[in-house]
């Protein structure tokens, strides 16, 4: 994809990385990491556009969005101490 961009001179793309990426969450060692690494990668190709003087005309973006919650796994959440 990126290459055919390169070729355009311009495009985008847009990564979904999460919260849990800037943030410490215990027990999900590989998903924070796996995040975290995906947004540095983000970041680092959008430098390397502008090094090649397609910065401007190449975006690249890695959301963040927060958790949900929700029923997966079958558990119950407890909100404000309700």
């Amino acid at each position: 994809m990126l290459p055919r961009m390169r070729d355009r001179g311009h495009g985008c793309i847009i990564n979904i990385a999460s919260r849990s990426a800037t943030v410490d969450v215990p027990m999900t060692l590989g998903y924070v990491t796996s995040k975290a690494a995906l947004t540095r990668a983000t970041h680092t190709l959008q430098k390397e556009m502008a090094l090649d003087g397609l910065d401007p005309a190449i975006h690249l973006y890695a959301l963040h969005p927060g958790g949900v919650l929700s029923a997966v796994g079958g558990g119950t959440f407890l909100i404000s101490g309700k």
